[in-house]
């Protein structure tokens, strides 16, 4: 069993023997704390192959009362976890929490009827599935060799037929900064920085959303298919009524480096469950040289060598 299944493990224990979170698990957990593979993450992933299985089966509701849950609340986590569209609701009223999370959890084990062994197993097959999520470093073994992908110097990403790839330029210097990707209606920005002394995604993304709402916009952190992210509306050029543009900004912290996936269009609508922006995001495998130094964070990109 690896490090944070093992943990996670000791974390159902507790709560399943004293019907409480203690202060211990609490900190164990990590909950929340979505760039690294933690305890609350092997949790959270846990609980949604149980709930998709059981949706396999044509059960997505309990058959009995979730302590601590009233029977609309609990609708509402299952229906977010199997990545139904009352995410926007679930985060607006704060239901994923650690506690509330272990009792649904330990609601499923029980109707079930499942063994410490089962759960112990479905715990390390949680742990599994988070360690094969992107976005990868150029250096990191374990992601997939399958796929095509775009080498843009410091970033390679994902593409298919038909898909629109758009270089972004500094004003500054002209060189490449950035890249959109667009398939339909939808499309996402990535961009790649060095991860600074005290910088994460966690401190970007606090004055990304400040910055947002000091602009006129609004900046909701939720938790998606890539951990926690930004739903905004942030403030763009254009007459009254189409100034305003709905987004949801991705980020991820690598070894050394951050990356950033702003996402727009109808995938970035609030009750949007287009998988594609995810999907590209976590595919993408950033190469930061040793040229990428000094005050300037930005990872430079490049022409590909058989065009865009």
């Amino acid at each position: 069993m690896g490090e944070a299944s093992d943990a996670a493990r000791s974390v159902v224990a507790q709560f399943r023997r004293d019907g409480f979170v203690a202060p211990e698990s609490a900190q164990r957990a990590e909950f929340e704390v979505w760039d690294r593979v933690t305890p609350g993450w092997v949790l959270l992933v846990t609980l949604q192959i149980l709930l998709e299985l059981r949706a396999e089966d044509g059960r997505t509701d309990l058959g009995r009362p979730v302590r601590g849950l009233d029977d609309e609340e609990a609708r509402l986590m299952i229906r977010t976890l199997l990545g139904d569209a009352a995410a926007p609701e679930t985060s607006r009223r704060d239901l994923i929490t650690l506690d509330r999370l272990l009792e649904l959890l330990a609601s499923v084990i029980a109707e079930e009827s499942l063994s410490d062994e089962e759960v112990h197993a479905l715990l390390e097959a949680a742990e599994e599935s988070c360690l094969a999520v992107g976005p990868w470093d150029v250096s990191d073994d374990r992601r997939p060799q399958s796929g095509e992908l775009v080498d843009l110097g410091g970033l390679l990403v994902p593409t298919e037929p038909g898909l629109k790839i758009e270089l972004m330029s500094s004003r500054r210097d002209g060189s490449l900064v950035g890249v959109t990707l667009i398939r339909g209606r939808t499309a996402i920005q990535l961009q790649a920085f060095r991860a600074l002394e005290d910088t994460s995604w966690a401190s970007v993304r606090e004055d990304l959303a400040r910055t947002m709402r000091g602009r006129g916009g609004s900046a909701e952190e939720r938790v998606g298919p890539a951990g926690t992210e930004l739903q905004a509306v942030v403030r763009i050029q254009g007459p009254p009524g189409k100034d305003r543009q709905t987004a949801r900004v991705l980020g991820h912290d690598g070894p050394g480096w951050i990356l950033r996936g702003f996402v727009t269009g109808v995938g970035a609508e609030p009750g949007s469950t287009e998988e594609w922006p995810y999907e590209t995001f976590q595919g993408t495998v950033v190469r930061m040289s040793a040229e990428d130094h000094g005050t300037d964070p930005l990872i430079r990109l490049r022409q590909p060598e058989s065009g865009v």
